[in-house]
């Protein structure tokens, strides 16, 4: 777990650092399921081969390539099955953090209507803005 304080000096500030992060987020999101398609078409060619050695009589080699740590997995010679599975998770990762920085963004612009000159320092946890200290 990560902590960090960011300061800003109004709202409008922090609402705009906010746009730009789940700005960032989308685009890295774009590039990932642009990956994920191709991904997509090599796992679905890797199957097709497969079924047809399969068929041939070749049997199936059942060496596994992945290593399991703690808080890591570690795949070697990922099949593109294994590869499509791990970029599927990394996108439903982002989009929860696109879909929580939003929430939070709609939340903070109700305080945007504000008359009054503050200064904030907002403590992100994990990357999300988890506490607004306003300062007036």
């Amino acid at each position: 777990m990560s902590s960090i304080i960011r300061e800003f000096n109004s709202l409008t500030e922090f609402m705009k650092y906010l746009d730009d992060e789940i700005s960032e987020h989308r685009r890295r999101l774009g590039e990932l399921l642009k990956r994920l398609e191709e991904l997509r078409v090599r796992a679905e060619q890797e199957k097709k081969l497969k079924n047809i050695l399969t068929k041939l009589g070749v049997p199936e080699s059942s060496t596994s390539n992945e290593v399991a740590l703690r808080n890591l997995r570690i795949i070697i010679n990922p099949a593109a099955s294994q590869e499509l599975t791990a970029m599927e998770s990394a996108i439903e990762a982002l989009n929860n953090r696109i879909a929580q920085l939003s929430a939070i963004r709609k939340e903070v612009e109700v305080l945007g209507g504000l008359d009054v000159e503050v200064r904030l320092a907002v403590i992100y946890v994990d990357g999300l803005p988890r506490v607004l200290l306003l300062r007036m």
